[in-house]
Parts: structure tokens; sequence; C-alpha cells
């Protein structure tokens, strides 16, 4: 009886997680996919493979039996295509990546690992905002993005969290009733968007004092007292920038999201995906 590793993995998702609906995430597929993979290797195994809760999924006893051969079989198929993928793959893959500089080093040394693996691929990269990225993957001019969003229910565990900070000249003048000037990426930011979601809901005013195209040109406006600006911690090179004011209302944390651009993208896609995944994860 033929196993399929797709379903396998899946399983072993699923397994990791405690969640159908984290674990499509995580593979980039719907939970109605997933989890009709589990249910036909129920079916095939005639076994119950987890009990579920509303909360949390937990390996039966037949789960955790197969948990261990599963990481077998998908581990063994893995190592079979990355023995044969630099000997016959080549191409062109066109990734999205946010501007974030703090992930550039990780990012890089991902591309660097499986360049040197597949020496007959190429990789482009397009820096900029992930609502251009998701579109970039709706319409077909990426193969795959990693993207920000902010962190929810079914955000995958395994990718690093950053907090929004705010971020001012220390000298800029916040009281008053004057509506709080913000500093922002041009277009359809989330920072932007939650920067001024928070403030509204507090129920004060912003206006746009400065818009730019890039995160520098925020920063730039922000050491020029132009306005407030918000974006990860790990990206505020001036720590001095860090400002707290009973006007400024704390901000939400975002999450990292690796999506391709179709549910069964090509071998060298799904590895380049799969080295995101693994680096990015470890950004702190």
């Amino acid at each position: 009886m033929a196993m399929d590793t797709t379903a396998l993995k899946s399983f072993l998702a699923v397994a990791e997680m405690g969640s159908f609906t984290v674990a499509a995430a995580h593979l980039n597929l719907s939970q109605s996919t997933v989890s009709g993979h589990i249910r036909k290797l129920e079916e095939r195994l005639q076994a119950q493979l987890f009990n579920r809760t509303t909360r949390r999924c937990e390996l039966t006893t037949a789960g955790e039996a197969l948990c261990v051969r599963a990481q077998e079989v998908v581990g063994a198929a893995d190592r079979l295509i990355e023995a044969f993928v630099p000997s016959y793959l080549g191409g062109a893959i066109r990734l999205g990546i946010p501007e974030d500089y703090h992930l550039f080093p990780a990012i890089m040394a991902a591309i660097q690992e499986f360049l040197a693996s597949v020496p007959k691929v190429s990789v482009s990269i397009d820096a900029s905002l992930s609502e251009r990225h998701r579109k970039g993957l709706r319409d077909g001019y990426l193969d795959l993005a990693v993207m920000r969003r902010p962190v929810g229910p079914d955000t995958d565990p395994t990718l690093a969290r950053s907090p929004l900070v705010w971020i001012a000249d220390p000298g800029l003048d916040l009281d008053g009733d004057a509506a709080i000037p913000l500093a922002h990426v041009s277009g359809p930011c989330q920072y932007f968007r939650a920067a001024s979601a928070v403030i509204e809901a507090a129920g004060d005013q912003w206006r746009s004092a400065c818009s730019c195209s890039t995160l520098e040109g925020v920063r730039a406006g922000v050491r020029s007292g132009l306005g407030v600006g918000a974006m990860p911690i790990e990206d505020c090179t001036d720590p001095s920038l860090i400002r707290s004011h009973p006007r400024l209302p704390p901000l939400p944390q975002f999450s990292l999201i690796v999506e391709v651009s179709s549910v069964d993208p090509p071998v060298i896609v799904r590895a380049l995906a799969d080295r995101l995944r693994r680096f990015v994860g470890q950004v702190a």
C-alpha cells in the first residue's frame, strides 16, 4: 500500500503544532486540505490519529506510533530529493522579502545555503511591502515571499515575532490636543495601519506628517523631528529614539510568514521556502 508523503507531512505538522489551523498556515494549505490528508490517513490505516478538542489536537497511541515512522519516511524522501536536486534542477525564483533590515542576514544566509545546493538556480529579490508581495503571489510575478502580519490565533509558533515600538525625537512635543504627527511608509504599510488604528482606538487623532518610500526614510523623518514612527524594535538602530508617552498606546506584535504562489509549487521553490522558514525562525 503506497503512502503519500504529502499527507504524512500534514500529519507531522499537526502533531508538532497541535492545531489544524496553524499547521495549514505553516504548510501554505487550506485547513480543509490538511483535514482531508488526515482523514485519508486514518481511513487507510484504520486508526484514529488525533484526539480533537476545541483548543488542541493531541496524538492518540496510534498517532504516536505513526509519528516516528512518518518522520523516517518523510526524512528519507527529502534526502532523496536533495541528493538529486543539484544535478538536474535549474531556473529562476522570484522572492519577495520585507524591508526590515534586521531580517536581511538570516534571509541572505538561507539563500546562500540554498544556492550552494542548486548551482543552476538563480534568485531575484524584491524588498517591499507585504501587501505588494501578497498581490505579487496572487498575480504570479512572485514565486514565494517572506511577509509580515499581525500576530493572531493562527500564527505559526515556529517563526519569529517582533514587537512594534514608537520612535520619535526626544524633543518632539506630544503634549496638548494637536493631532499626533505620524512619519510612515507610503502605500499599504501594515506598521502605519497598526499605528493609526491604536491611536484611533484610544480616542485620539493623528495626521500624516512625513510619508516616505522606505523605512530608512521614516527613520530620517523621525530623527528630524517631523513626526512619530512605528517599526519593529530590531529595526530601531538608535535606541534613544524609542519613545513612550501617555498619548502613544501599546502597539501589536508582528510575525513572519513564508508563502508560495501555488498549492503545489516546484521542488526548488519548496526547498527555498523550507530553508527560509528555518533561518527566519531563529531571528530573535
